[in-house]
């Protein structure tokens, strides 16, 4: 097998690398596979969400599955002897990391609180009959209404910004325990786009996060607050609002087992719903989606709602539909319904391409066959198996589409390949704790 210490046969263009303990505890490491290895942020490519860098705890050795940077442990380096050639030091700053889950902020939640009991009877309640969301959906998830001045972003010396003539709607960011972390204030009415929202500074959460936790059947997930309040107005209970395409968290979603994602039908949410919705697949959840067709040619969610053209659907394979809400009048035509559900012929689709994913580990005499792995855990299952020097095998690498790749491993004899498919399948179920 050559020394432990030994480079990888094939490697990327950030090779032979070397990683000092300070810079290894600046990527926020965490103990994974029974204590003999650590997951970290790479601090090469600047991995946002994911720790896509493996250190394998016996050797030092390390490789990122993202960018294919790896290199060792300058701690195993100076204790090893022979060593691999010198390690080539790239001139880098530690890549910024990302940010820390947003942390409760007890004096928003009290701040909330007072916009909270200006709603009734404000232009915010206003506004909101006018985009046909019944003033009783929007309490329940903890809206408020900031008057002109009062919204609670300001400078240095307290002066209001981003002041708005009819006020804002305020909409508190959760994290899945139910805990104020930030406000989202909407300008009320037709607003320029450049000042219709405003975040107050710092980490963003979800609006209506508990509903990752709390309830039964899938989530929808959408980008924006009146997007969540327009499925809530149409019936659904599980909802939550993301901030954007790329507001999503893995670790927040740990006890949804089914997905609805209900993003904006741009280029942008597209995208986006495919990639989370083929990584929830690997996590062994059910997704489905709402495609552009269930939004009446409207750009969202919030904007098919206020129109009368949003379908939502039943969940495949089952015969439960979203019923109607009740009709609510609007502020420029008393008496005049808002339109409720449209007819539910267009339901929710599954994600075909997703769906043929399933993470399988065929064993064939001594030939082990891994099929439905992205690039991610590809590389994760093949740095293992090369890292464990129990195994002396031959393994070939396929790559698809975005529908993902496979591996093949060609072990000695059936024994070898048998335990090669128990390690397979264990680091495949630990996709879910990544």
């Amino acid at each position: 097998m050559g020394h432990p210490l030994a480079p990888p046969p094939t490697h990327g263009p950030i090779t032979n690398l070397a990683l000092s303990d300070a810079e290894l505890e600046a990527c926020a490491p965490v103990a994974g596979e029974s204590g003999k290895a650590l997951r970290a942020f790479c601090p090469f490519h600047g991995s946002d969400r994911q720790r896509s860098l493996r250190v394998n705890l016996a050797t030092g050795h390390f490789k990122c599955f993202a960018c294919d940077a790896w290199g060792y442990l300058q701690r195993s380096l100076d204790a090893s002897a022979p060593r691999p050639a010198s390690p080539r030091h790239v001139p880098r700053p530690i890549a910024k990391l990302p940010p820390a889950p947003p942390k409760r902020r007890p004096e928003l939640a009290d701040t909330l609180a007072i916009y909270r009991a200006a709603l009734p009877g404000s232009p915010g309640a206003d506004y909101l009959r006018e985009r046909g969301i019944p003033l009783e959906v929007a309490q329940a998830c903890g809206v408020g209404y900031a008057a002109p001045g009062a919204w609670a972003h300001r400078d240095e010396d307290g002066r209001p910004l981003r002041d708005w003539r009819r006020g804002r709607l305020v909409f508190p960011h959760t994290d899945p325990a139910g805990n104020v972390v930030n406000l989202y204030g909407r300008a009320v009415g037709d607003v320029p786009k450049e000042k219709r929202h405003d975040h107050l500074p710092g980490a963003k959460g979800y609006f209506n996060a508990p509903a990752l936790r709390e309830g039964s059947g899938p989530v929808a997930v959408c980008e924006g607050a009146f997007d969540a309040l327009a499925l809530m107005a149409a019936g659904l209970e599980r909802v939550v609002a993301i901030f954007g395409a790329s507001g999503w968290r893995w670790e927040w979603a740990r006890d949804a087992a089914a997905l609805v994602f209900a993003l904006d039908a741009d280029v942008t949410g597209q995208d986006a719903w495919r990639e989370l919705g083929r990584a929830g697949r690997l996590r062994g959840k059910d997704v489905a989606f709402l495609s552009p067709e269930a939004y009446g040619g409207r750009k969202d969610v919030a904007e098919a709602w206020a129109a009368g053209t949003l379908c939502v659907g039943e969940w495949p394979g089952e015969a439960v539909t979203v019923p109607p809400s009740p009709p609510v009048e609007t502020a420029n035509e008393p008496g005049a319904p808002v339109p409720a559900l449209v007819s539910l012929g267009v339901p929710v689709e599954t994600l075909d391409d997703v769906e043929r994913l399933h993470l399988a580990v065929q064993l064939d005499g001594a030939r082990v066959t891994v099929t439905g792995l992205d690039d991610r855990s590809r590389h994760r299952l093949m740095s293992a198996i090369a890292d464990d020097h129990r195994f002396d095998v031959r393994m070939t690498s396929t790559r698809h589409d975005y529908r993902g790749g496979g591996l093949t491993f060609f072990a000695d004899g059936p024994d070898t390949a048998g335990k090669i498919t128990i390690l397979a399948s264990r680091l495949l179920k630990s996709l879910e704790a990544d």
